[in-house]
């Protein structure tokens, strides 16, 4: 049976649009629909992370939109209007990275962003196009499509992505995809709105707390402010939405005197929280990302995040699946195996990742907005006395940035996709994320750096030459090793050579690590070593280049192994591991700060 597209992508919010925005770069044959007829211009998600930032830049001009918004340099907590603690972020010194601190912006502006970078390629969102069937058998997937008008379309595709939403049409048409969770108890009021006569600093997050309730002040772009406010002390019971005087009544309760006046809104609605995980994220050729999988409370910022990052990770391994099977005409048995353990890794990769970002905004949320009276002493205690102690610790809150920020996100040990030499300990593992750094480039006589460079929908091989007088390899050596790597390796593989002092070699290909900081933070030092990286930004396989031969052995099953290794969910030890440590800390530090008050 012939089929019209590999791929159907069904809803173009964020997620959608970041999916379809790396099957266009892989070359993919997909389409891309959406039932609503133009985009909402109402803001949802409001945060894109330093970590998103960098993943998008390899489109291109993701300084573009940074333009666009504000960049978040820290936070405040007030308490009965008096402040409690500051969290500061622009002084944690982040040198790997071009996006070093997150931004706020309207969600509205980053799918234009989005929909600018697709047109680039050539392609647009269907609109308004309502998936209403889908039924998958051996071979594709058959979905019925109501067109605007009126009249309906049968199309069959190899895949379907949900990227629809927590009513996922796509997920429902699944007997094994199921929605665990729930609804959190509060209800909350939310208002885009500009600030008059205010003294707060608009670049930063403002907490403000009391026994009455919650209510967060929240950077949007250059003029507006978003302002979230738990709904039940209002007095607004049997009411929809309150009136900007009933809102502007809480607001003042809440802030401080300098807060300014709320006027000129753009949006002003209620609603409810949800936190719920899907049992898996693909059932055959039906996958799920962003909020079809998880739904997470705003607290970090992380849902839209990790909903663009579940696109990032699943779009180069549709493009590679689809070309195992498309490289055999007659699809044999092995090539469908290895196409589908390939895209099983997506769930093994991304679905200990929503879980555990699931279980840190859980966390945070129900410790800053619980409903509990007994525990409101407790949490204002701590954010008076304790939190202002731990902030004042740079590497504590460089720890906290590094789970905010999704620089922490990680694949170690989750599949056979990633894996690093024997006895190599450096402090860039198989399966993290590749780190920038700043090199220079001696065909272009300019500055650039790592991650501009590893663009594109080919594997990445960095060779680093090491110190010729110290252990480093010659440029024929080194040559030598790349063929070697790029007939093992059954992918596209782009080769660039890092110079780790100013020796002669000359070519496109070659970049001058100038003090031999990138040498360093690899775990090289003076000698030779070779990275791998995967057209999703992360490092597939990293080592010494003495140890080559394990990279080869690597590659010899890499993308076309039927057999897939069961995931260690290292997330879940680690993060229960975490919690437990903080929390024993901050249960004797508590103790301690008890004992001196009285």
């Amino acid at each position: 049976m012939t089929h019209d597209v590999d791929v159907l992508v069904v809803g173009a919010g964020p997620v959608g649009t970041a999916l379809a925005l790396e099957l266009a770069l892989h070359r993919v044959s997909f389409r891309v629909i959406d039932r609503e007829p133009v985009r909402n211009d109402k803001s949802r998600a409001l945060v894109i992370q330093p970590r998103t930032l960098e993943l998008l830049n390899r489109h291109g001009a993701a300084d573009t939109i940074v333009q666009r918004g504000r960049i978040l340099h820290g936070g405040a907590v007030y308490i009965k209007r008096k402040l409690a603690s500051r969290v500061v972020l622009d002084d944690l010194g982040t040198t790997d990275t071009e996006f070093t601190l997150p931004l706020n912006v309207s969600q509205a502006v980053t799918e234009e962003f989005l929909d600018e970078c697709l047109a680039k390629y050539g392609i647009s969102v269907e609109r308004p196009v309502t998936a209403t069937n889908i039924i998958q058998d051996d071979t594709g997937v058959t979905t019925t499509l109501q067109l605007a008008d009126g009249k309906s379309e049968t199309i069959r595709s190899k895949y379907v992505v949900g990227c629809d939403g927590a009513h996922s049409v796509v997920r429902h048409a699944s007997d094994k995809m199921t929605f665990p969770g729930a609804a959190y108890p509060q209800d909350f009021i939310l208002c885009d709105v500009r600030l008059r006569d205010s003294a707060i600093p608009q670049d930063r997050l403002n907490l403000n707390l009391s026994n009455q309730g919650v209510l967060a002040i929240l950077p949007l772009d250059k003029e507006y402010v978003r302002v979230v406010a738990s709904r039940a002390p209002m007095a607004i019971q049997g009411k929809e939405v309150p009136t900007l005087d009933e809102l502007q009544e809480y607001f003042n309760i809440m802030t401080p005197p300098e807060s300014g006046t709320l006027h000129d809104p753009l949006w002003l609605t209620r609603f409810r929280l949800h936190h719920r995980c899907v049992s898996q994220y693909r059932d055959g050729r039906l996958f799920v990302a962003g909020d079809a999988a998880h739904i997470h409370s705003p607290a970090g910022g992380q849902g839209m995040n990790a909903g663009i990052q579940d696109s990032i990770n699943l779009g180069w391994k549709l493009a590679r699946a689809l070309s195992l099977q498309s490289r055999d005409k007659s699809s044999t048995p092995h090539a469908l195996a290895a196409a589908d353990a390939l895209l099983d890794t997506y769930n093994l990769e991304r679905r200990p990742i929503g879980l555990m970002l699931l279980r840190g905004t859980d966390r945070i949320f129900s410790f800053i907005a619980g409903p509990s009276p007994w525990f409101v002493p407790f949490r204002n205690f701590f954010l008076r006395h304790i939190a202002p102690r731990v902030s004042r610790v740079k590497a504590r809150r460089r720890k906290m940035f590094h789970f905010i920020s999704q620089f922490g996100v990680n694949y170690r040990g989750c599949t056979r996709l990633v894996g690093e030499a024997s006895g190599f300990w450096g402090s860039v593992r198989g399966g993290d994320r590749l780190p920038d750094g700043k090199v220079w480039s001696k065909q272009e006589d300019r500055e650039t750096s790592l991650q501009r460079v590893c663009v594109g929908a080919p594997h990445h091989l960095l060779l680093f030459s090491g110190d010729s007088g110290r252990g480093g390899l010659g440029e024929d050596e080194l040559k030598s090793a790349a063929e070697r790597v790029v007939q093992a390796c059954q992918t596209e593989v782009t080769v660039h050579y890092i110079a780790g002092d100013d020796r002669d070699a000359q070519g496109e290909e070659w970049y001058a690590d100038q003090k031999g900081e990138l040498h360093v933070k690899f775990g090289f030092g003076k000698k030779a070593g070779y990275v791998l990286v995967r057209p999703d930004g992360y490092v597939a396989h990293i080592g010494p280049l003495a140890k080559l031969q394990q990279l080869l052995a690597f590659l010899d099953g890499y993308l076309v192994s039927p057999v897939v290794t069961p995931s260690r969910s290292p997330f879940s030890f680690v993060y229960s591991l975490a919690w437990s440590v903080v929390g024993a800390c901050l249960a004797v530090n508590l103790v301690k700060q008890v004992a001196q008050r009285f």
